[in-house]
């Protein structure tokens, strides 16, 4: 019978291991890059692609010194065509921080971003993104307006303690030429019959050029929100974007800028994997501990 205990225990816990190596028990309390901006400006000599990452810290203390080491390789040969190493300080405990680190590229063309994160000289995680770096542009070339992320920062207490003034702040890069007079509508989504919205009029964004919307909103705190951003040319809409999550504005602290994704409404979100081949040999491992143990119950 101890024998029997011994490699249950022995079973459970090689079972441990392997769901955690599958991928189906996730830690939370980490370091990440939530994602990246990358904006081209054309310049004599190339063009510059300023790539700013979003690093958020999960964890309950504060991060020990941060870098980040930057590659552009070109995908036809997955050769390294610049890099760069930029130290970033530290992030203090359950905030999220962002810096911008520029590399020249001569040719157009595409390329691939490879962000590789380090606290303390240790690598915590690594981000990929490319990007298309086109000719110099055509002055009559017309505009190309796209939404990158939006950051929401919870300001005040507002009618006692039931609602928040809310700073909603989108990015918007334009990578074509010089865009007519711009108009963001943010819409904040509670269900289908109950919305809040404030628009702002941007103005004209040149080409290679990147701006952040602003909108202050009166919002109920304790509700959850999907957001939903419009971008208007001409009375046309060009772009929508939509948050990926829902969000709780209890849960932000106040005057710390949180950064969310924007995904492009039509496309389709990412699905969720399934369990590997580890996780399916872990469940089934243990069925079949449940089975012996149950067995040895009946004999006795």
């Amino acid at each position: 019978m101890v024998k029997m205990r011994f490699v249950i225990f022995i079973f459970f816990i090689l079972v441990g291991i392997s769901l955690i190596s599958s991928g189906c028990l996730k830690e939370y309390n980490e370091i990440i890059i939530t994602n990246t901006d990358v904006m081209s400006v054309s310049q004599e000599s190339g063009t510059e692609l300023r790539i700013t990452p979003y690093i958020r810290n999960d964890q309950n203390t504060d991060s020990r010194a941060l870098s980040v080491k930057v590659n552009i390789r070109d995908p036809s040969t997955n050769l390294i065509v610049t890099s760069k190493d930029t130290d970033l300080g530290y992030i203090k405990s359950n905030s999220q921080s962002h810096n911008t680190v520029s590399l020249f590229v001569t040719d157009p063309g595409e390329y691939e971003i490879e962000i590789q994160l380090y606290e303390g000289g240790t690598a915590v995680d690594n981000y990929h993104t490319h990007v298309t770096v086109k000719a110099e542009l055509d002055v009559e070339q017309p505009s190309d307006v796209m939404l990158t992320d939006m950051t929401i920062t919870v300001k005040q207490f507002v009618d006692g303690v039931t609602k928040v003034a809310v700073d909603v702040s989108p990015g918007i890069v334009n990578q074509g030429g010089d865009s007519e007079p711009l108009t963001m509508t943010v819409i904040a989504n509670v269900d289908p019959h109950t919305r809040y919205t404030e628009s702002d009029e941007l103005g004209i964004v040149e080409g290679s050029n990147r701006v952040r919307g602003n909108v202050r909103m009166i919002l109920p705190k304790n509700t959850e929100y999907t957001f939903t951003i419009k971008v208007v040319e001409n009375g046309r809409t060009v772009f929508t974007g939509n948050t990926v999550e829902k969000i709780k504005l209890n849960e932000i602290r106040f005057n710390t800028p949180v950064t969310y994704e924007l995904v492009e409404e039509g496309i389709p979100p990412v699905a969720t994997k399934s369990p590997g081949f580890h996780g399916l040999i872990a469940i089934s491992g243990i069925l079949l501990v449940y089975g012996i143990i149950s067995r040895t119950k009946n004999r006795r």
